[in-house]
């Protein structure tokens, strides 16, 4: 090599050198600075680290919480209300699967309140009383009232004629899930079984020998009651079953959750490694540090407003009373003889108390409009309150027709010509003409009815119906008449010019043959 490529050379090496020593000088400088920038964002978002830390623990204790539930003692009777509902429960609920979707749909929200109330009576055996005046009392019950409402809501959102007697079967029956509030549940029972197997009766009747899915589930059904009244009269004679020296009920309903367990149970198992804490901000976000805790200050101002500030105004406890204006003893007249003397006491009469409305009683409805229509074969007559100079309703019908009157107070409906059915629900002072009908006149729930016959119809039923009369003609005296939780009937009939009233005995007395162990029943006569 010469030497004046030699000294190309040496002088390239030189100042590629004297670069590299620059550059690296630069690099060392930015280092440090950054390094000192990275030091002061961790000392003012050291809060920010304390929440991931803590985060991370409450998330580890999370993992846990699946395990209360194990953790909390199940008495004998629990263990029995859940053999309760996987021996009659869950096979009806696996029977009406095979009859209709709309059915399955019921009878799944029926279990799931049976359900409900099972986590109710878990929850009470680990908790001190609560009184059912107490308004805890009630907010503890609504998820169960919330699904009987909803029980009854697919029966009347349901127009389906086929399955109309098995969704009222269910719906008559769910509120015998309110024994929890009573306190002699073993008497409380059988009411709603006789409600539902009015109308399990039908369907029996129905479809005996043609459907046997039907009748076995109408039996699985009316089943549930005998067996949750066994339990009740095991168990719960008085009642839920408290713990003297329990805990909360919201404390433990919170852990029995089934919602928050399945919550939990989507954490992380428990031997999973709590998730690492972030990495630390790249060097170039420092110089714009503190706009997250702008943000977090902006958002803490405005926790306590609208909703939260009223509920934070509510919950204050004992400090509630603290605007309360003091009584002095010269205002007292307990303490203050001559205040008491001197007649100049203003006394405020307390508002005497409301009377209880009677249970039975049916408020009048007057939030839905007059109804008067006729819907595929069905008249439909409902919510019609005494109508203009009192003329009757008139209905020209055929016979492969029915007519459904419901929620009406204080009219009359004629009814001419053959009808197929006729059914009065939920109705006070109403009165029914008819001329003649195929199948039956049905009465429920309603109170002070007349049912007048023209000419003749086969049956007449009643359920749960309070003062009930019913005119028959010479050509109708072999109708036959069922009642069930039916009060003051009377039946008039022809006689010559005149009418004569027969009345239904209400008291029965009731022997047992001790040959063959069966029941006797003859009604009480009254020897005048």
């Amino acid at each position: 090599m010469s030497e004046g490529e030699f000294s190309i050379h040496g002088y390239n090496i030189v100042t590629l050198l004297k670069r590299l020593e620059a550059a690296t000088s630069r690099l060392e400088d930015v280092t440090i600075f950054q390094e000192n920038a990275v030091k002061a964002q961790e000392e003012t978002a050291g809060t920010s680290g304390s929440k991931v830390e803590s985060k991370a623990k409450a998330e580890d204790d999370v993992i846990k919480a699946p395990k209360a539930k194990e953790q909390l003692e199940k008495s004998k009777a629990i263990q029995a209300y859940e053999d309760f509902i996987e021996e009659y429960v869950v096979p009806f609920v696996d029977i009406s699967k095979k009859l209709d979707p709309v059915i399955e749909k019921q009878a799944q929200l029926f279990k799931k309140a049976i359900d409900e109330e099972k986590t109710f009576l878990w929850a009470a055996s680990l908790s001190k009383k609560v009184s059912s005046t107490d308004p805890v009392f009630a907010e503890i019950l609504k998820p169960i009232n919330d699904i009987i409402s909803q029980v009854v809501q697919v029966k009347d959102s349901t127009r389906d004629p086929k399955i109309s007697n098995n969704l009222s079967t269910v719906a008559e029956g769910v509120p015998v899930l309110g024994w929890i509030c009573v306190e002699a549940p073993v008497s409380y029972i059988p009411d709603f079984k006789d409600s539902a197997q009015f109308w399990g009766n039908r369907i029996m009747k129905e479809f005996r020998g043609k459907n046997e899915d039907q009748v076995s589930w109408v039996k699985a059904f009316l089943g549930i009651f005998d067996a949750l009244k066994a339990f009740v009269k095991e168990y719960e004679t008085t009642g839920p079953s408290w713990k003297v020296d329990g805990g909360d009920i919201k404390q433990n309903l919170q852990k029995l959750s089934p919602e928050k367990v399945s919550q939990d149970a989507s954490k992380p198992n428990a031997g999973a490694a709590a998730p690492p804490p972030p990495p630390p901000p790249p060097p170039a976000s420092v110089f714009v540090a503190g706009d997250s805790d702008d943000k977090t200050q902006k958002s803490n101002d405005t926790t306590k407003t609208g909703m939260n500030a009223v509920f934070s105004e509510l919950n204050q406890g004992e400090d509630i009373t603290k605007n309360l204006r003091k009584v002095e003893k010269s205002q007292m007249t307990h303490k203050n003889p001559a205040l008491r003397a001197s007649g100049n006491i203003q006394v405020h009469k307390p508002v005497p108390p409301k009377k209880p409305r009677n249970l039975s009683q049916r408020q009048t409805r007057t939030s839905k409009p007059p109804r008067k229509e006729l819907v595929d074969n069905k008249w439909m007559v409902q919510n019609v309150v005494e109508t203009a100079g009192g003329q009757p309703l008139t209905l020209e019908v055929t016979m492969d027709q029915s007519v459904f009157i419901s929620d009406c107070e204080a009219i009359v409906v004629q009814i001419k010509g053959k009808v197929n059915a006729v059914t009065i629900n939920s109705c006070k002072k109403v009165g029914v003409i008819l001329d003649s009908g195929i199948s039956a006149v049905d009465i429920i729930k309603s109170e002070h009815i007349e049912v007048q016959i023209e000419k003749h119809i086969p049956t007449i039923s009643a359920d749960q119906t309070d003062t009930l009369t019913i005119y028959l003609s010479k050509s109708s005296l072999d109708t036959e008449i069922y009642t069930s939780s039916t009060t003051s009937l009377n039946i008039e009939i022809e006689q010559g010019d005149d009418m004569k009233e027969l009345a239904a005995p209400e008291q029965f007395k009731h022997t047992i043959d001790a040959k063959n162990g069966k029941l006797i029943s003859v009604p009480v006569e009254h020897s005048s």
